[in-house]
């Protein structure tokens, strides 16, 4: 049983973390505390599922930053419904890993990356990401490693919250806050602990 005490408990400091960010960042520590809370002990399939449709909201969230740059180009909806068939168990790992490296790639190898392009191509990492978490089935995917700054993890791997954030933002957090949208971040990771987690664990 998930405990709703310790969720509510982390969630409230993420508040609390925010309001007292003048950058508008919800740290990758305390969002590891958050996803630590929300693990079930006795269900790791529906600690996993949670997760990985967290994951999902965000880049829903953040969607129209990539239909609006590449209207003709169906590959997030794609890694979402790709996303949906591995957590149903009806899409190969292997093959699926494969096709969100193929569709990244191509993003990076055919976009000049710009300002107006690089919130839509955050969006695209984000969704390739939630592809590659979704085929581990361990829900500890997000958990096991103990850096605490988003910014460690580049440039190879972004949690998939960050990337949608940054997309939000216009930027990642280490660009100056004159440079991007601190507010539009601060809205995003607002909704994440208002709207996104209470959904995701009940879905």
């Amino acid at each position: 049983m998930i405990d709703m005490v310790a969720v509510s408990r982390e969630v409230e400091r993420g508040r609390a973390e925010l309001a007292a960010s003048s950058e508008g960042i919800l740290s990758l520590k305390q969002r590891t505390r958050i996803w630590v809370a929300m693990d079930d002990p006795d269900d790791p399939e529906a600690s996993y599922r949670h997760r990985t449709y967290l994951k999902v909201a965000c880049v829903r969230h953040v969607q129209h930053y990539w239909d609006r740059t590449f209207p003709s180009n169906p590959g997030v909806e794609e890694m979402l419904t790709l996303t949906r068939a591995l957590i149903d168990r009806k899409a190969d790992p292997d093959q699926a890993e494969e096709q969100a490296y193929e569709f990244f790639d191509d993003v990076m190898a055919h976009t000049d990356i710009t300002r107006i392009t690089a919130p839509a191509v955050m969006v695209a990492d984000a969704a390739s990401r939630t592809v590659f978490s979704a085929c581990c089935r361990n829900p500890d995917y997000d958990t096991a490693e103990d850096e605490d700054d988003d910014d460690e993890l580049l440039p190879d791997v972004l949690e998939p919250s960050y990337s949608c954030a940054s997309a939000a933002a216009g930027g990642m957090n280490w660009k100056p806050v004159e440079e991007v949208d601190v507010e539009a971040r601060r809205a995003f990771w607002t909704w994440y602990l208002d709207e996104a987690i209470p959904w995701a664990l009940t879905t």
